[in-house]
């Protein structure tokens, strides 16, 4: 099943996986070694940035 994101074929098969972890071991991280609330505020910019490359193609996973 492929589902267009800005006129891009997306699979939909690995790509939520991908992102997921990819968040994940960032806030992972990012909780480890700074304060909690700047590791969220990280995350979440680190995410809304992760997925912007990739809808863009910038990033191709």
């Amino acid at each position: 099943m492929v589902v267009t994101l800005l006129q891009t074929p997306i699979e939909l098969s690995n790509y939520p996986l991908i992102i997921g972890l990819a968040i994940l071991v960032y806030a992972v991280f990012a909780i480890r070694f700074t304060k909690v609330h700047v590791a969220l505020l990280s995350t979440l910019a680190f995410a809304v940035i992760y997925v912007m490359l990739i809808a863009v193609g910038v990033l191709v996973l």
